[in-house]
């Protein structure tokens, strides 16, 4: 079974595999944005990223950054087709845990509706509202820590 890294993208190379991540899933595959998923959050944006032990290739990435009163937002949950099912709860996890120790209080994000019960078993809650965004229903969610 393969073991994963769980960190910060932080050299100009993970940045790049993050990236290309983002865009082969939101682009390339399901079609959400034309060219680029890339938006102004990005510079404000903590990218964290799963790196497959051994190979050294990142298998998934998701996006967290600040907003107002401590609280922040996540978002660009991303895995690669070949390592789905194995690293999504890993890298909300992570996601939670960082933005935790950033003084966090309440996390929130913007899920697709597949994916609504997957972030339930990880604690988080409906916030009522919803919306349509290119074609696909999304649901704000939040966990308040």
């Amino acid at each position: 079974m393969a073991k994963y890294e769980l960190k910060v993208a932080e050299s100009k190379k993970e940045i790049k595999q993050y990236e290309e991540i983002r865009r082969a899933v939101f682009v390339n595959e399901q079609g959400i944005f034309n060219e680029d998923d890339s938006d102004d959050y990005d510079t404000i944006a903590v990218p964290i990223i799963a790196v497959e032990t051994g190979s050294g290739r990142v298998a998934g990435v998701v996006r967290c950054y600040p907003i107002e009163n401590g609280d922040w937002v996540g978002g660009r949950l991303a895995v690669l087709p070949e390592f789905r099912g194995r690293l999504g709860a890993l890298l909300v996890r992570k996601a939670m845990e960082e933005v935790q120790g950033r003084g966090c209080r309440i996390f929130y994000a913007h899920i697709q509706e597949q994916n609504v019960k997957f972030f339930e078993r990880l604690g988080w809650s409906l916030t009522g509202k919803s919306s349509v965004f290119s074609n696909v229903v999304h649901y704000d969610m939040k966990v308040v820590f």
